[in-house]
């Protein structure tokens, strides 16, 4: 959601929300990316797939490491998530 849309709940404490972004840095030394997968069942005229997700797209018990990401993705009827930009996460970084 963008943070437009964003409302507090009311009640709700938010001291412990961190204010500010931390720097490129940081966030990359503290959090590797990781992945999910959905599987979307068969239905008529439209085969079962999977959707591959960055980690907060979609709910999931299990994480993924770029490996593992990328050869599910190689497999029939698969893709990489268009919301969260799944596809560009996994490119080699520059």
């Amino acid at each position: 959601m963008p943070p437009a849309h964003a409302r507090p709940v009311p009640g709700v404490s938010y001291e412990h929300v961190p204010t500010r972004r931390l720097s490129s840095a940081a966030t990359s030394q503290e959090r590797l990316p990781a992945w999910t997968l959905q599987y979307l069942p068969h239905r008529p005229r439209h085969p079962g797939a999977t959707l591959l997700h960055v980690v907060g797209c979609t709910p999931s018990d299990r994480t993924l490491t770029r490996e593992e990401a990328l050869v599910a993705l190689r497999q029939p009827r698969a893709a990489a998530c268009i919301e969260c930009d799944a596809a560009r996460s996994l490119a080699p970084e520059q």
